[in-house]
């Protein structure tokens, strides 16, 4: 999970020991944790007064959490509060506790707890990043606006704010600030890769092609997170499916499977070629991990789809109609594709909306069987 991004804060000298200007403190953020955690721990037992025993404890939680010690920085982070309760970096800090140890709700509470005390810019852009996960798309653009007001040249504000943005259907819009983020911080991964979202919203599938091989050129993302180079390179791969040769798109996913053996954007290319030439043994037995999911991926609607065909072609068709209607759940606008097929087959939906389509393919199932198939 992406640990979120936090302020510096100004350090009191009173954290720092007396004639040692060049040693390691409890606030430098460039030790190894460890040390910091020791010098803290220091800090803390010489503190002078309340606020300063609360930052030294505070520092401290935040080393931890970057250790991963999530349950020891929430303890340590709840200590500092009774020193200290109305620091705000402090209520932020045990929000980033939170949302690292995927309690979201709590991350949000904590977040507007430190809102409450300051007009603080990283609980504002990290509350927004909240809401985007509760897919609160108005809320999410509010906080990030307030963000902004902040501070207009901080990276990651512009970038959540981009991915607000897409959620209210305004990804022409929120090209911008994913630009603006780039800019702020060249090889700004995250940012390319929810540009390559914006693209898809919009069609531009051959800019969305362009703008993951700048992401992926070498130099340009200078400290790359495997997972998401792998969601970039996904991507990728799904736009050159909207309008590459099949050879083309075939070696890619060829490719992103020697690299990624369980991609799932990889998986469903193959699986679709192996239906393509009558294999649907071998295209259900090539997708069996992608239909379990262990992971609890996102999925897209094309791979439910993908996933659909395969049992319609085996006979399951309960499970191909639960497939389509998955795939509909995600991406409403298949619903005029499917339409046309189905009409093709002689079942006409009484509209394009995806009840109405539901409605004629469970029409269709129950009348052709295993001859209702919505290939493309």
């Amino acid at each position: 999970m992406r640990c979120l991004f936090v302020l510096a804060v100004l350090v009191p000298a009173a954290l720092i020991p007396a004639g040692s200007a060049q040693a390691q403190t409890c606030e430098d953020r460039s030790a190894d944790f460890e040390t910091q955690i020791t010098l803290c721990d220091q800090a803390f037992v010489a503190a002078g007064s309340q606020d300063v025993a609360a930052l030294a404890l505070a520092m401290k939680g935040e080393a931890q959490r970057m250790l991963g010690r999530f349950d020891e920085a929430a303890a340590t982070l709840q200590e500092a509060l009774t020193f200290n309760a109305a620091d705000a970096w402090i209520w932020v800090e045990l929000g980033n506790v939170r949302y690292d140890q995927g309690d979201t709700a709590g991350a949000l509470a904590h977040y507007s707890a430190a809102l409450a005390i300051e007009d603080y810019i990283s609980a504002w852009a990290n509350r927004a990043e909240t809401w985007w996960q509760f897919r609160e798309g108005r809320r999410c653009s509010d906080d990030a606006d307030n963000a902004l007001r902040l501070d207009p040249q901080y990276a990651y504000a512009n970038e959540i704010k981009g991915r607000c943005l897409i959620d209210l259907g305004r990804a022409e819009e929120a090209l911008s600030y994913f630009d603006t983020a780039i800019s702020l911080a060249p090889g700004y991964q995250n940012a390319y890769r929810n540009k390559l979202a914006a693209l898809a919203d919009l069609g531009r599938y051959e800019d969305l092609v362009d703008t993951a091989d700048e992401a992926l050129r070498p130099g340009v993302v200078t400290d790359s997170n495997p997972a998401i180079e792998e969601d970039i390179l996904a991507r990728r791969l799904m736009a050159l499916g909207e309008y590459a040769d099949l050879a083309t798109v075939a070696a890619e996913a060829k490719a992103l499977l020697q690299r990624y053996p369980r991609n799932f954007a990889a998986v469903n290319v193959h699986a679709r070629a192996l239906l393509a030439e009558g294999k649907a043994a071998e295209a259900d037995a090539a997708t069996s991990e992608m239909r379990q999911n262990p992971d609890g991926a996102r999925m897209e609607a094309i791979w439910f789809d993908t996933l659909a065909r395969i049992d319609a072609t085996l006979g399951r068709m309960d499970a191909a109609f639960a497939g389509y209607e998955a795939a509909l759940g995600i991406d409403p606008g298949l619903s005029k594709t499917y339409a046309r097929r189905l009409s093709e087959l002689g079942f006409l939906p009484l509209s394009n909306a995806p009840a109405g389509v539901l409605t004629a393919l469970r029409r269709c199932i129950d009348v052709k069987k295993t001859s209702c198939i919505l290939a493309p």
